[in-house]
């Protein structure tokens, strides 16, 4: 039997991408100052604020700390007509062609990036979560702020400004080793996850003793294939807390080797979260 799991995660992991577009003109991205923006939830576990490209404004941005590379839709870079170059991605499991361009500004509260390379296409064909969004705002952008604070109480987002202006490209997704059934896991923090991710290849190399409760042996996530089920036994500071854990057969070769998978912010069941770029660091209560 097959089940479809909605609601997962966005399907936008673009992590390590690989054939990315050459820079084709001086890029600056900086945060003179911090600030705070409201975000609405979107599927109770999305972050979506509001933002700006070009002369465009009132746009729907996901900000997505598991993709290194921001992803403008096709609509927006045809209004703004945008010329646009071949290139690809790796999303979770695949390398997926995509195209590239340079997007001459973007902004997200006073974060702006001028002449900035960006992905282009449909994103309703890459998630059936990215209906009526504009952009995936990823780690090139984000980490432009020394840190990010999302508090889910208020609806609020804090981009902290760093001490200089920054332009950084396939800046390292910050990762967080937790125990799990007393085995550690290290895992990549992304706000763009319902849930837990992991890999079975390095399942069975660093976690042989690791035991998934209620399994479907096939389930599907998007276009993604594997097996799901519910993890417990995770042990976070001294809560110990259990999650839906979605389990694709084989990591992609570009992934570090010691990396298991993706944890979802949500799957903190935290209040507030917040991500240092600058110390590589996660602290949530």
């Amino acid at each position: 039997m097959k089940f479809l799991l909605p609601g997962f995660t966005l399907g936008l992991l673009l992590l390590y991408a690989p054939g990315a577009m050459s820079q084709q003109f001086p890029t600056k991205v900086s945060l003179p100052s911090t600030t705070t923006m409201p975000f609405q939830l979107g599927s109770d576990f999305l972050i979506v604020v509001e933002g700006q490209i070009g002369p465009l404004t009132s746009l729907r941005f996901i900000l997505d700390t598991g993709a290194t590379r921001t992803f403008v839709d096709a609509r927006i870079a045809d209004k703004l007509l945008l010329p646009r170059h071949k290139g690809k991605v790796l999303n979770f499991d695949k390398n997926i062609k995509v195209d590239w361009t340079n997007v001459p500004e973007l902004r997200l509260g006073p974060l702006t990036a001028r002449n900035f390379p960006a992905m282009v296409g449909n994103l309703k064909q890459f998630s059936e979560f990215a209906e009526g969004v504009d952009a995936i705002i990823g780690l090139d952008l984000l980490s432009a702020a020394e840190s990010m604070l999302i508090d889910y109480r208020s609806r609020l987002v804090t981009l902290k400004a760093s001490s200089g202006t920054l332009a950084k490209f396939l800046s390292t997704a910050i990762t967080i080793r937790i125990p799990v059934q007393n085995q550690p896991a290290r895992l990549i923090v992304d706000t763009g996850l319902q849930g837990i991710l992991l890999y079975e290849d390095r399942r069975r190399r660093h976690l042989p003793q690791l035991k998934v409760d209620g399994t479907i042996p096939q389930a599907y996530a998007g276009r993604l294939r594997g097996r799901a089920g519910t993890l417990s036994g995770i042990r976070l500071g001294s809560d110990e807390l259990q999650s839906s854990v979605f389990l694709l057969p084989v990591a992609p070769a570009s992934l570090p080797d010691d990396i298991d998978g993706y944890i979802g912010t949500n799957a903190l069941h935290a209040q507030m979260v917040e991500l240092n770029f600058a110390s590589q660091k996660l602290s949530w209560q």
